[in-house]
């Protein structure tokens, strides 16, 4: 199906990414916008623990935790 070929395609962009530090310190893993501080905060998903920017992820309130957009549709 057309989600799961996209959950695919975004697993295969977060390995590459992933294996470049700066980029994982530095820049949302989801939409790869950079952090800056107060306007674009980072925040770790604790599903797969990629930094992620507040517009890539919701914050789960009974669990107290966020997760990113590709981890709430796996």
């Amino acid at each position: 199906s057309e989600m799961k070929q996209r959950l695919a395609e975004e697993g295969s962009k977060c390995s590459i990414l992933s294996k470049h530090q700066k980029f994982v310190e530095h820049c949302c893993m989801r939409c790869c916008s950079p952090f800056t501080f107060l306007v674009n905060t980072k925040r770790r998903c604790a599903d797969c623990k990629f930094n992620v920017c507040k517009s890539c992820c919701s914050y789960q309130k009974h669990e107290k935790v966020w997760i990113c957009y590709v981890c709430q549709q796996a």
